[in-house]
């Protein structure tokens, strides 16, 4: 009897020693993304790019066919290239391009555009411009005033479906995505500049 007590108690304790080996063997991999602004010096459409760091280095990149680059993408325009790893672990692949501009009414207008391709294969294309500017006035629920970058004011609606933060202050820089290319109405509204 003491026998058997002794087998099982032994039986019990060593189950979990015999399951840790396939514990240890699962490996834990990072992926590191790369963010890159600059000033375009090359631009070979759907083949490669090549960026002016704030540093005054130049950087080649290759543009894979997967990767959408907004239309205005040309030499002496500002944009941010997003980048992850290739399948080497070490060259950098674009998978989406930002410009920044300002509009003929002065506003900061950042488009990005990206390309998904989804595991069923269907391929997804996204355009989304945002445009910036200080906060001047806001009656919560209908309207926000900003003040663009050459000092002259948009009102810009605010309905149902916009996304405002609900701590919204006078005088912070925003970011205003509309609800539509063009409009004056507000989907979502962000901070540009961290809350002190």
């Amino acid at each position: 009897m003491k026998l058997t007590v002794l087998i099982t108690g032994l039986c019990i304790g060593v189950a979990p020693i015999v399951s840790t080996p396939a514990l240890a063997l699962t490996a834990q991999t990072t992926t590191k993304y790369v963010t890159v602004d600059g000033q375009v010096v090359r631009y070979e459409a759907g083949k490669v790019i090549v960026i002016r760091g704030a540093d005054g280095k130049e950087m080649l990149y290759n543009l894979p066919a997967t990767v959408t680059v907004p239309a205005d993408v040309r030499v002496g325009r500002h944009v941010t290239l997003y980048t992850e790893p290739g399948e080497d672990g070490g060259t950098q692949l674009v998978t989406r391009v930002t410009t920044t501009s300002v509009t003929p009414e002065g506003n900061i207008k950042k488009t990005t555009e990206d390309t998904r391709t989804l595991p069923t294969g269907v391929t997804t294309k996204t355009t989304t411009t945002q445009i910036s500017g200080t906060v001047q006035a806001y009656a919560p629920g209908k309207t926000l005033t900003i003040t663009r970058a050459d000092g002259t004011l948009a009102v810009y609606q605010i309905t149902g479906t916009s996304m405002v933060p609900a701590d919204m202050v006078i005088g912070k820089t925003v970011s205003i995505v509309p609800s539509a290319s063009g409009e004056l109405v507000i989907k979502t509204v962000t901070y540009t500049k961290p809350q002190r």
